[in-house]
């Protein structure tokens, strides 16, 4: 496209053919051809990924000049930058602005979980990614050794420890920015046996797994049993008996993450078997994920390795234990009872004892300790299957000092949602997994009601989880409904997003998260953003807008409908929490008649003012000053706030002035809480 073409189009799409600047009349009859280049145009085309890097907010005007400048024109070079910057401003919408980026890193409310595994487990990777903005660091069971878990544990304690002038200011060489930890077991997947090799299959020897296949067409008749026989095209195990007994004709079956499917057609409970027939044609191989969508599935919650994981990362001392495949609240019952049995075991602190004395520079192998190992058999063995069953049926156990958090993957899950948050300390929606065993076509349905019971009704942290970026492993750029789908998690209220494989395995981990918090950021400082975090509390809480009920009559009574048990069950916890609940009303109140910019809190409990003050949104951060490092380390998951670790020789409010300040916000005006108590004080402070 030649300049006169480019500018007589962009002064057609204003209405006009000709312009005037700086006291000349510029018409196409004015300008000569010059050399065709799309690079002119008034934003760049050629690389459109410019407009997304965090360097380049202002990009309207740094496209304009350096485009028109890289060109050969025979006119004013700064008349027409001049004159396309007005263009630009003149037909540009303030809403549709991307927010500006303050100096250094932007602060973000919302939190990051990022999964650890190859891409980073050195010290260099993971502090990348910590610096980038990681607020927990996830640690999954299904892959690798407890010892190398233990490593990478041990490298993100030791980053916790930082060096910076405040800390200097307060007679100590350090500060200490705590960082939270996510143990996350395996659970109960339920696999397929083995197929027969094909001896036919190009290019793969008959001893490769590779060659353990078979396919299946859409009208096959198929049968699971549990003869530990190698499979054909016409059967393959299951070694799950019990299962097999409960399925039922016209059950759907779905393999390899959804991919098959299967209904079944006969069941005989005494051998057992099912027989299905195939509802689509596919290649399926050995040892593939079975599961049967909405079915409550009579399966072994935990497995040896299960146990001996959950109990690993409690005397390991991480801060949040995912728990997989939850199906009931007795499910819940049953894990809180065999932590607690092996805390107050001598087993426990001889694991401490153990991890303790281990050096990190001296471990040369990811292979697993042998010392740790005997506890951990010892325990299972001798202690935890002589009482199994007391475990799962005996007295609920209060308390446990690691904080579970259910992944909710299973339709059972769904229906049993409000027991099971009502003795967890939050919740994940686990999308993969959640896919396959209900109708993937609405997950964005069960998303959205997920993050809403969970903040609104329980006041608890939620994390949306799966594939948030998952181009991202290959790409150093994210797809659009990536982008998207990230933004409205966080529309939707969820305290944390997840990366899985994107920080594992992926090429990019440190750009990922890199990305994502800017994607934080830019919803974050949305004009609408805390409107619509508003509405949905006003769904639950029944306060909709009188307008609404009047004029939407049918929608109200819908949603009315709808919610009854979420407005019944939040009714119900404010009662059983009174306390707190009016003690949040009242802070909250004062945050918008003061106009605060920051809440500072004194907390030395548990924490669950700060969570209650934090579901609302008000769109500020949230300080905690603690001397609690358990307390400090799980606020991490906590929407909008950030926890300090009090010095002994400091005052609290000082200190909090002094924190505040090294915020890169503009915070002029401040609350602070003296403490977390019912009988607390609460004052205005300016800074």
């Amino acid at each position: 496209m030649c300049l006169s073409h480019t500018i007589s189009r962009g002064c057609s799409l204003l209405g006009c053919r000709f312009f005037r600047h700086g006291g000349r009349r510029f018409t196409q009859s004015n300008l000569q051809p010059t050399r065709c280049t799309s690079a002119f145009l008034c934003r760049s085309t050629k690389q459109p990924e410019n407009k997304y890097r965090p360097e380049n907010t202002n990009y309207k005007f740094r496209n304009v000049r350096q485009n028109i400048l890289e060109v050969t024109a025979p006119i004013n070079k700064e008349d027409t930058v001049a004159f396309f910057c007005n263009v630009l401003s003149a037909v540009g919408n303030e809403s549709f602005s991307p927010p500006e980026i303050p100096d250094g890193c932007p602060l973000t409310l919302t939190k990051q979980v990022a999964t650890m595994g190859p891409s980073t487990s050195e010290y260099e990777s993971i502090k990348s990614v910590l610096d980038a903005g990681v607020d927990v660091f996830r640690l999954n069971f299904s892959h690798g050794t407890r010892l190398s878990k233990l490593k990478t544990a041990l490298k993100i304690r030791q980053m916790e420890m930082v060096k910076d002038s405040l800390a200097e200011a307060y007679g100590s060489t350090f500060s200490v920015n705590h960082k939270a930890i996510l143990g996350d077991i395996q659970g109960p997947k339920l696999r397929i046996g083995r197929f027969s090799p094909n001896v036919d299959t190009p290019g793969v020897n008959i001893g490769n797994v590779n060659a353990e296949f078979v396919q299946l067409n859409r009208g096959d008749e198929f049968t699971f049993d549990t003869h530990d026989v190698a499979g054909t095209k016409y059967r393959v195990q299951l070694n799950y008996p019990d299962i097999l007994r409960k399925l039922s004709v016209g059950n759907v079956i779905t393999l390899d993450d959804g991919n098959l499917s299967m209904r079944v057609v006969s069941v005989n409970p005494s051998e057992p078997s099912v027989v299905t027939v195939v509802e689509n044609d596919y290649v399926l191989s050995s040892r593939k994920g079975f599961a049967v969508p909405n079915v409550l599935l009579p399966v072994e919650l935990l497995s040896k390795k299960d146990v001996m994981d959950a109990t690993f990362c409690l005397g390991a001392g991480m801060d949040f234990l995912g728990v997989s495949f939850i199906q009931t609240a007795e499910d819940m019952h049953y894990v809180k009872n065999v932590l607690y049995d092996f805390y107050n075991s001598v087993h426990f602190q001889n694991l401490q004892a153990r991890i303790s004395s281990i050096n990190l520079e001296e471990m040369e192998h990811d292979g697993e300790d042998e010392e740790i190992e005997g506890i951990l058999e010892d325990y299972y063995t001798n202690f935890f299957l002589p009482k199994k069953e007391k475990l799962k049926t005996g007295s609920f156990a209060a308390t446990v000092p690691i904080a579970l958090i259910p992944k909710i993957e299973k339709q059972a899950a769904l229906d049993d949602i409000h027991r099971i948050l009502k003795i967890s300390d939050g919740l994940m929606v686990a999308r993969g997994d959640l896919g396959v065993e209900t109708d993937i076509t609405n997950l964005a349905v069960v998303q959205k009601r997920l993050i809403q019971i969970c903040r609104i009704v329980y006041r608890k942290p939620c994390i949306v989880a799966t594939q948030m970026l998952e181009s991202m492993r290959t790409s150093p750029m994210p797809t659009r409904a990536e982008i998207t789908d990230v933004s409205n998690a966080v529309y939707d209220g969820a305290d944390a997003v997840m990366l899985s494989a994107e920080s594992a395995t992926g090429k990019y981990p440190e750009k990922t998260v890199r990305v994502q918090r800017q994607i934080l950021f830019n919803v974050e400082h949305d004009p609408y953003f805390p409107l619509f975090q508003k509405v949905r509390e006003m769904l639950v809480t029944g306060s909709l807008p009188q307008s609404i009920k009047e004029n939407q009559v049918l929608c109200y009574e819908k949603v009315n409908r709808l919610l009854e048990q979420d407005i019944k069950e939040k009714e119900e916890w404010d009662r059983l929490h009174k306390g707190i609940a009016s003690q949040c009303r009242d802070i909250s109140q004062k945050i918008i008649e003061e106009k605060a910019d920051a809440l500072v809190v004194k907390d030395e409990s548990n924490g669950a003012l700060v969570q209650w003050i934090s579901s609302l949104r008000q769109g500020i951060p949230i300080i905690v000053l603690t001397s609690n490092a358990q307390l400090s380390r799980r606020l991490n998951l906590v929407w909008c706030v950030k926890s300090h670790m009090l010095p002994t020789n400091a005052q609290p409010l000082e200190y909090a002035k002094d924190i505040l300040r090294t915020y890169n916000v503009p915070i002029k005006k401040f609350i602070m809480v003296e403490s977390a108590d019912p009988e607390n004080t609460t004052n205005v402070y300016t800074l």
